[in-house]
């Protein structure tokens, strides 16, 4: 096991908030402004399709509208996103990320989520992610 991309998730110069909300006590809303008002110094970058704005900030619609790649992305959207979001995130050259949920969250650093697909009935043809 290395430590290389540690840095990016303790120490990161920049973070995108994917998920970020202005709908009161959401995950996202709470995410977005405690790291807005933490007094970061790098650029907070927000992500959200359906906004214009987050806390009076410019709002990105998709990873792929970044200015810049993010060493961290906290990432407070539906599961069946995650796996996409991830991607598009590695694909950047986004080296760390952590999943908020409403009462914790996982971390992952580069090629932790690796989703494996199971059938979860032979008759329904469905995948789920393990």
């Amino acid at each position: 096991m290395t430590i290389r991309n540690l840095d990016a998730l303790f120490e990161p110069k920049s973070i995108a908030v994917i998920g970020a909300s202005n709908k009161p006590r959401s995950v996202g809303a709470v995410l977005a402004r405690n790291l807005f008002e933490a007094g970061f110094e790098g650029p907070i970058m927000a992500v959200n399709p359906h906004e214009q704005a987050i806390r009076s900030t410019l709002n990105y619609r998709s990873v792929a509208e970044l200015p810049t790649t993010p060493d961290l992305a906290v990432l407070a959207t539906p599961p069946p996103t995650i796996p996409g979001l991830i991607a598009d995130l590695g694909a950047r050259g986004c080296r760390a990320a952590a999943r908020a949920r409403r009462r914790r969250a996982r971390i992952c650093a580069q090629r932790c989520w690796k989703p494996r697909a199971r059938t979860s009935s032979a008759s329904s043809g469905r995948t789920a992610l393990a």
